[in-house]
C-alpha cells in the first residue's frame, strides 16, 4: 500500500519540477552564449566586443576596458570555451562554472592552460551580462 501512495507522489513531484528545469535550461543556455560571444570575442581581440558582454555597471568593467588593449598587444592567444556549467540563480543574479582553454602561439613564452572560474552574471535591461568572475584554478597545458 505505501508503495502504491509513493510513486504517484513522487510523479505530482516531477511533474511540478519539470517548467522549472525547463526555465534553468533556457537560462543556462542564455548564459552559455553570453560566455561563448566574450571568449570570442577575446579570441578575436575585440575589446568592444568583450565589453558589449559585459554590465556596464560591474566593478570588473572599468579595469577590463583598461587592460584589454595591453592584453592583446601583449599576446595573441588562440581562446576557447572548454567546459560550460550552469550551477543556479536567485532574483538578481546567475552563475556558472566555466573553463576557459588559453593556448600561446607556437614557440612563444606563454604557458597554455585551462583556466577554471565561476562566472556571475546580471541582466542589464533584458539581456543578461557577465559582472564578475573569480579564478578557482588554472591547469597548465594546452587546451587544444
Amino acid at each position: 500500500m505505501r508503495t502504491r501512495l509513493i510513486f504517484p507522489a513522487a510523479a505530482l513531484l516531477l511533474a511540478a519540477t519539470a517548467p522549472a528545469r525547463a526555465a534553468d535550461d533556457e537560462l543556462a543556455g542564455q548564459l552559455r552564449v553570453v560566455a561563448e560571444a566574450n571568449i570570442r570575442a577575446y579570441d578575436a581581440e575585440d575589446v568592444n566586443g568583450v565589453l558589449a558582454t559585459m554590465h556596464t555597471k560591474s566593478p570588473e568593467y572599468d579595469r577590463t576596458q583598461k587592460a584589454l588593449p595591453e592584453q592583446f598587444r601583449a599576446m595573441d592567444l588562440d581562446v576557447k570555451l572548454v567546459d560550460f556549467k550552469y550551477m543556479g540563480h536567485d532574483d538578481e543574479f546567475a552563475v556558472a562554472r566555466v573553463k576557459t582553454g588559453y593556448d600561446g602561439p607556437e614557440g612563444s613564452r606563454f604557458q597554455d592552460n585551462v583556466t577554471d572560474s565561476v562566472m556571475l552574471f546580471h541582466k542589464e535591461g533584458n539581456a543578461w551580462k557577465l559582472w564578475s568572475d573569480e579564478v578557482l584554478g588554472v591547469q597548465l597545458g594546452t587546451a587544444k
